[in-house]
C-alpha cells in the first residue's frame, strides 16, 4: 500500500507534541530537510507482531547539516488512526545512512531503491508490548495502522493492518501428579493435573475424562470427570483422592486424562488432548521400595480417537477395577 505523506499541520496534537519533543535533538544539527516518504508499505495483516515483522519504504528529498545529517531517524509506530491522534505506540525507530553530498555540509540525499525494517519485540517501547500481547492472546485480530514518521520533516505515512490472528480452541494439559504412584488393592492415589484451554470456540463447555487403562493404554474402567468451562483459561484439579477395589489384579496402569473427552469442542489440534500417569498395584512388600509420585506423561498412544473409546467406559459400568462386584 502506498500511502499519502501528511505535512505535520495535519497530525493531531498528541502526535505533533511528541515530534517536537523528539526532534529538537536532530533538528540542532540539521540546517534544512525536504526529505519526504515516496512509497510505504506494511503487511495487511501480522499474526503475532511480537514475533517480528518487515516495513518497505522510499524517500525522496535530501538535507544539509553539520556532523550527524548524513543519518536520518525514521520511527514507526501503531496508533488506532491513521494520523496518531489518538492511541500512538512506538514500535521502533531506525536510522538510514544518506548518500554522500557534494560538499562539507551536503546536500545529502535519500538513498534510491526500497528499504525495508525489520521490527521485532526488542524494538518497542514496553507500552507497545503489553498492547500487543493482549491483543494477540485475545485470539480475534484487530484493525490498527502501522505508522512511518520522519521527526525533522514530519513526513507520515500509515497503512492499516490486522493484528492478531484468529486461532481455534485448543486445550492441552501443562502439569499432573499421581501421588503415591503405587498402592496395594484397595488403596487411594491423589490425582491433580492442570488443564490450558486457549482461545474459546463457540464458547462450548466440556469435560477432563479421567479412565483408568492398562500398561498398554487400552481403556478398561471409567473413573470420574471435571467440568470445564467454554471460555478460555485454565483448569486445575487440586489433589482429588481415586480409591480402587481389593479385587483389582497386581499389575502396571495408567491413570489416562483425556480432554473433551466427548469431543464437543472444534480445536485447532486433536492430538495434543490426552495425558497419563502411572499407577503400580503391588503387594504391601514391594511398597517399601519407595513409589513417591508419578508425573504426566503427554506422549500417549491410544489405539483410535479418544471419543470413540470412552462410549462404553461412562457412569453406570460395573467393574473389579473401583468397586467390588
Amino acid at each position: 500500500m502506498i500511502a499519502a505523506s501528511l505535512k505535520l499541520k495535519s497530525v493531531a496534537t498528541c502526535f505533533a507534541l511528541l515530534f517536537l519533543f523528539t526532534a529538537s535533538s536532530a533538528s540542532a544539527q540539521v540546517f534544512s530537510s525536504n526529505i519526504q516518504f515516496a512509497s510505504y508499505s506494511a503487511p495487511s495483516s501480522v499474526d503475532n507482531p511480537l514475533t517480528g515483522f518487515s516495513i518497505n519504504y522510499r524517500l525522496t528529498g535530501s538535507q544539509t547539516g553539520w556532523i550527524g545529517a548524513r543519518v536520518l531517524t525514521v520511527r514507526f509506530y501503531l496508533s488506532d488512526t491513521p494520523s496518531g491522534s489518538n492511541q500512538v505506540y512506538l514500535l521502533g525507530e531506525k536510522s538510514v545512512l544518506l548518500s554522500e553530498g557534494t560538499g562539507q555540509f551536503g546536500p545529502f540525499h535519500a538513498p534510491s531503491g526500497t528499504l525495508t525494517a525489520t521490527l521485532s519485540q526488542a524494538d518497542m517501547e514496553p507500552a507497545a508490548v503489553s498492547l500487543l500481547e493482549n491483543i494477540v492472546t485475545g485470539c480475534t485480530p484487530q484493525s490498527w495502522y502501522i505508522l512511518a514518521y520522519v521527526p525533522v520533516t514530519g513526513s507520515l505515512v500509515s497503512a492499516s493492518s490486522s493484528i492478531g490472528g484468529w486461532r481455534q480452541s485448543d486445550q492441552f494439559f501443562r502439569a499432573g501428579a499421581l501421588s503415591p504412584s503405587a498402592i496395594q488393592p484397595g488403596g487411594t492415589t491423589n490425582l491433580s493435573f492442570t488443564l490450558y484451554r486457549q482461545c474459546p470456540s463457540a464458547y462450548a463447555p466440556s469435560s477432563v475424562g479421567i479412565y483408568l487403562a492398562n500398561a498398554n493404554f487400552q481403556l478398561l474402567s471409567y473413573i470420574g470427570s471435571v467440568p470445564t468451562p467454554g471460555y478460555s483459561g485454565v483448569t486445575t484439579l487440586q489433589p482429588t483422592g481415586i480409591t480402587f477395589s481389593p479385587s483389582i489384579p497386581l499389575g502396571t496402569y495408567y491413570i489416562v486424562l483425556i480432554a473433551d473427552d466427548d469431543g464437543v469442542v472444534p480445536e485447532v489440534n486433536e492430538n495434543n488432548n490426552v495425558g497419563a500417569l502411572m499407577l503400580n498395584i503391588t503387594s504391601s512388600a514391594q511398597l517399601s521400595q519407595g513409589h513417591d509420585e508419578a508425573r504426566l506423561e503427554t506422549e500417549v498412544p491410544l489405539s483410535g480417537d479418544p471419543a470413540s473409546l470412552v462410549r462404553g467406559l461412562k457412569p453406570g459400568a460395573s467393574d473389579a477395577y473401583l468397586h467390588e462386584r
